[in-house]
């Protein structure tokens, strides 16, 4: 598996962030100048950390967009916006891809680091996010909502890639240290609960 250029991954990331900006958006232009930065935050944020941490090992990483599950994503979040109203997410729209040619074991506690990298930059952000919100903006202020949407997707965002489910970070967590993937999963969904 060859990497990508430079450019190609940078088109990846910018065709994944526009398909999720419309979904979060629920399709509606007013949202999207509040989706952007929650949005950014939360899915270009997530995939750089475990590319920086994949890095810090020292193997090849680099983000690809999966086209199916852009396809997927984009026609569920229409159906069910056309059906219910509110567009749902389906967020598989790509991932970072490692690669280790003269690797040939498993580093369980190297993958579960990287894995875990993602969600708890989520988490970071989210909760900075909510805290400013909730204490130190005034509510129904456009920077208010902004950050409420910012800690809402980052925080769902670290839930949902927890749940212990291949390929998700979770599973990968899981399978390196149990504990850490408790209090990791835990906490995003106490902190989405609270803020």
């Amino acid at each position: 598996m060859n990497p990508p250029s430079r450019q190609q991954e940078l088109e990846d990331l910018l065709v994944s962030f526009v398909v999720l900006v419309f979904i979060f958006s629920n399709f509606e232009a007013g949202l999207i100048p509040y989706v952007i930065p929650a949005v950014l935050t939360a899915f270009v944020f997530h995939e750089l950390a475990h590319r920086q941490v994949a890095r810090k090992y020292g193997y090849v990483a680099f983000y690809r967009r999966w086209d199916m599950g852009i396809a997927l994503a984009l026609g569920i979040g229409i159906l069910t916006k056309l059906t219910t109203g509110q567009s749902w997410v389906f967020a598989a729209l790509g991932a970072v891809y490692i690669y280790a040619p003269y690797q040939f074991w498993d580093d369980r506690e190297a993958y579960g680091r990287i894995s875990l990298s993602g969600p708890l930059t989520n988490i970071a952000v989210g909760t900075v996010a909510g805290l400013i919100a909730r204490y130190y903006l005034a509510p129904y202020t456009m920077p208010w909502a902004v950050l409420r949407f910012t800690a809402s997707i980052n925080l769902w965002l670290a839930f949902f890639n927890l749940l212990p489910v291949p390929p998700l970070d979770g599973y990968k967590v899981l399978r390196w240290n149990s504990g850490y993937w408790a209090v990791a999963i835990g906490a995003a969904y106490l902190l989405r609960s609270v803020l």
